[in-house]
């Protein structure tokens, strides 16, 4: 599958399960300041913690984050390249 992945984060709902920034570090990471899931710099949309546009090399392992996400709050799109 070519193109980039659209992914956003309900970062209201985050439960600090872990499971996304240990699945997948190169996306996402822990806030420090309020502790939930975001978006690492890198590949924010327009600077949004809970808006990201990743290559499709990450794919597999962003899906697998959302899928362990235990609240469910991760959401995956696929935008053309």
């Amino acid at each position: 599958m070519s193109g980039k992945l659209k992914v956003s984060i309900d970062r209201k709902g985050c439960i600090n399960c872990r499971q996304c920034w240990n699945t997948c570090p190169e996306f996402f990471e822990q806030n420090q300041k309020d502790t939930y899931s975001q978006i690492i710099s890198k590949y924010r949309i327009e600077n949004n913690p809970g808006e990201g546009e990743a290559p499709a090399k990450l794919g597999e392992k962003i899906r697998k984050a959302a899928d362990l996400c235990q609240a469910r709050i991760i959401h995956i799109y696929v935008t053309a390249s």
